[in-house]
């Protein structure tokens, strides 16, 4: 097999896109004369734009059925355009399947437990972490053991915001601590109450700390901070998805619950403490590295669902509640120390 023109359709969280990273980079090793080109929705396409095994980003929006209708119809267009000769759709998604499909391209590979129009199915692991999961999609072209770190790139201009804000964190000559408090599913969130405990436990520590999230986690990080009366930074949605993982590569730990910026931090190679909640190790999706710690409880209720829920099911939310502020001082302590 030489393809040609592959087509890589990942239309997952930011997470779940960043963990595919190592597929795209295989898939390149594997066939080095092939256009890759990706799709994603709107908000993660932004992952491979440096990448430089890809050669375009398409979007698919998903929000709202005429726009997805209107999405789907325009990269129909284009896919029947390009005249693929190899299809790879990581997530089991019968949109994606039907969509390689209707785009007339002659090998489509996948997971074959649900997508029903593959001609390359790949059995659908258990056990693995996701990455490796991903990496299975490449049985079908190669025996090869790939590398399984994640990687995220970016231009010039992101590397000069990024200095100028670590030239501030770096002349206090502090341990720079990256704190992620929030996640799109409410019972991934460590309490609020627990972080302004644990600044206020830490506030005889050589420490910066550094918030990072989106703009909607704003009032969330400086209601941290100013309850805690620490001197920390808040660059809430201060900083693009690319900018937020270059100043995480500059910063000595991050701190985060089970959502985007474990995944970031883990592809720049930047020592994560992450906890968990309502989710658990063998969905898949926890800190991976050699240093990394991973902060969970064992609870009859654990996992509550696959990604988390509004509200704690049992109305204890022990998961989170009973990790407490004390623990995660003594493990970031750990780091200090280094």
């Amino acid at each position: 097999m030489n393809f040609k023109k592959i087509l890589v359709i990942q239309t997952a969280f930011l997470g779940d896109v960043i963990m595919s990273t190592p597929v795209v980079k295989a898939l390149k090793q594997t066939f080095p004369q092939a256009e890759i080109d990706l799709v994603t929705i709107p908000e993660t396409g932004i992952i491979f734009k440096f990448n430089p095994s890809v050669s375009n980003v398409f979007s698919l929006n998903k929000k709202g059925l005429f726009k997805k209708l209107i999405s789907l119809v325009n990269l129909l267009r284009h896919i029947r355009k390009k005249k693929y000769d190899l299809a790879v759709s990581i997530q089991s998604s019968g949109t994606s399947s039907l969509l390689m499909y209707l785009g007339k391209i002659p090998n489509r590979a996948g997971f074959g437990r649900r997508q029903k129009l593959l001609t390359l199915p790949v059995i659908h692991e258990k056990g693995l972490h996701i990455r490796d999961r991903y990496l299975t999609l490449l049985r079908p072209f190669s025996d090869q053991k790939f590398d399984n770190q994640t990687e995220i790139f970016w231009s010039d201009s992101e590397d000069e915001k990024v200095k100028e804000i670590s030239k501030t964190i770096k002349n206090k000559n502090k341990f720079t601590l990256g704190i992620a408090p929030g996640s799109v599913w409410h019972t991934k969130k460590w309490p609020r109450e627990y972080f302004i405990s644990l600044l206020k436990l830490m506030a005889g520590e050589n420490v910066t700390p550094v918030f990072i999230g989106g703009k909607n986690e704003y009032q969330l990080c400086q209601d941290i901070i100013e309850k805690s009366g620490a001197d920390a930074l808040n660059l809430a949605g201060e900083l693009t998805i690319l900018e937020s993982t270059a100043l995480i590569q500059n910063l000595d730990l991050m701190l985060t619950n089970d959502s985007a910026p474990l995944h970031m931090a883990n592809a720049v190679q930047t020592d994560v403490i992450a906890i968990f909640g309502p989710t658990v190790r063998r969905f898949g999706c926890y800190p991976f590295r050699e240093n990394d710690t991973m902060l969970e409880i064992d609870l009859y209720c654990r996992p509550c669902s696959k990604h988390g829920a509004k509200t704690c099911p049992e109305k204890h939310f022990r998961c989170m509640r009973d990790i407490q502020p004390e623990l995660v001082y003594k493990t970031i302590k750990q780091y200090i120390g280094k």
